[in-house]
């Protein structure tokens, strides 16, 4: 896959045909893989190398906020491995304000060559948000090409969205969302810690929320860790310590690896959230708190083996 980031790049050097996938697709869920593998369909039909051309930040028109489930550098990783040719993540606020019928016309048919796209069912473009599936479709019949418009996929009778997605994320039921979608996870680099935990013997990664995204339930989750090619069962705190660092300590996330040993000081550690166990607990003594990080533990390695 070509990746052309518009938003640093601002050049595109895309010469032949092409079919694009078209959406925010902020965490990539069934419903989004529908819709790739709908464009990468309709490209070899046509003879056109498909694409998908998304966003690098979530439109006000989505959420309502610029919280996301992805990173840009989340959402590159993860399109890279759809089969598509090409992968352009436009600036959403240099198109925001142009038209749906110059969005067609000037960005799609003219910068990129598209001669057809796919869509979710609920797609919406141009300025405000005014223009939806059917009218991208009666666009494109007027250039001559075609819109494949995919039908919501659904689970539990209930179609599967971003929004919902963010929301259990944001209530602490991430294991809601693992039927439909990758597990939430953050990607980020480990820093310094007081090494509470290592003088504990329960040592922990440091990690700090990116700003951008959603951030998950304050508490403590049963989680793990890709460190290289391998996966290691893990338990995540997300929040304050209010054990060892008081009531009003800033929020922070640390992981407990478990089975690993190694230095992970500057290292970019992928922590998958599968499961919350429990809220914030303020123990009367650091002993009650190892009792039960070891009960947490041992959650964890029962959930996996199930």
């Amino acid at each position: 896959m070509t990746v052309y980031n518009l938003k640093t790049m601002q050049i595109c050097d895309i010469t032949e045909n092409t079919v694009l996938a078209l959406g925010t697709f902020d965490g990539c869920h069934e419903g989004h893989r529908a819709v790739f593998g709908s464009a990468i369909r309709l490209a070899m039909k046509m003879r056109a190398k498909s694409g998908i051309y998304t966003f690098s930040s979530i439109p006000n028109t989505d959420t309502g906020s610029k919280k996301s489930i992805f990173t840009t550098e989340e959402k590159i990783k993860f399109m890279q491995r759809t089969g598509a040719d090409y992968l352009i993540v436009e600036d959403f606020d240099a198109v925001k304000n142009i038209s749906g019928e110059d969005f067609v016309r000037e960005i799609l048919c003219k910068k990129l060559h598209c001669v057809g796209a796919s869509c979710g069912y609920d797609y919406q473009f141009g300025k405000g948000a005014s223009c939806n599936a059917e009218k991208l479709s009666e666009l494109f019949e007027k250039v001559g090409g075609c819109v494949d418009i995919c039908p919501p996929i659904t689970y539990n009778g209930v179609p599967i969205c971003s929004t919902s997605i963010r929301k259990a994320i944001e209530d602490g039921e991430c294991e809601k969302i693992l039927p439909y979608s990758d597990p939430y996870s953050i990607y980020t680099i480990v820093e310094h810690g007081k090494e509470l935990g290592r003088k504990m013997g329960t040592p922990t990664i440091n990690q700090t929320l990116p700003t951008e995204k959603v951030a998950p339930k304050r508490g403590v989750y049963i989680t793990e860790c890709e460190i290289g090619e391998d996966v290691y069962p893990s338990v995540t705190n997300v929040g304050a310590r209010p054990t060892t660092d008081g009531d009003n300590a800033p929020e922070n996330m640390e992981t407990h690896i478990i089975g690993y040993e190694g230095n992970l000081y500057s290292s970019y550690i992928k922590v998958n959230f599968y499961k919350f166990l429990r809220g914030e607990i303020k123990f009367g003594s650091i002993e009650e708190l190892k009792v039960q990080i070891a009960k947490d533990c041992q959650m964890a390695r029962d959930y996996f083996l199930k």
